[in-house]
């Protein structure tokens, strides 16, 4: 019987906003947040991939957008930590796990939340 192969996925996607550390800083200041989606999927034989990429990336792209123009006023810290378990919530189909999500304000300083594997 021909198994299905396990592949890993990065998406990403950039969003600009402003926000601040408190109680650490209170200057609100800009940055170009990435965020990534580090996922595995399992193709079967047949299928054209493991995951629809630009279906996930869509999805990525609606939930950078909730993100009001200051950070803190959806996620009251405004930390890089907290932005990993924010998009921890995205809603993905059961056939596709979740492993990190990577949060960076610039290249030089990442972010990463490691979630449990299950596949």
């Amino acid at each position: 019987m021909n198994r299905g192969q396990k592949f890993d996925y990065e998406i990403s996607a950039v969003f600009q906003r402003l926000h601040c550390n408190p109680p650490k800083s209170l200057d609100l200041h800009p940055h170009a947040f990435e965020v990534t989606l580090h996922l595995k999927a399992i193709r079967d034989p047949g299928q054209l991939y493991g995951l629809d990429m630009c279906y996930v990336q869509k999805q990525l792209q609606e939930w950078c957008d909730r993100i009001p123009p200051t950070v803190n006023d959806l996620i009251p810290s405004g930390t890089t930590e907290d932005l990993c378990l924010y998009f921890t919530q995205i809603p993905l189909e059961k056939s596709i796990q979740l492993t990190a999500v990577s949060v960076s304000e610039t290249p030089e300083r990442v972010t990463r939340l490691n979630c449990c594997e299950r596949l």
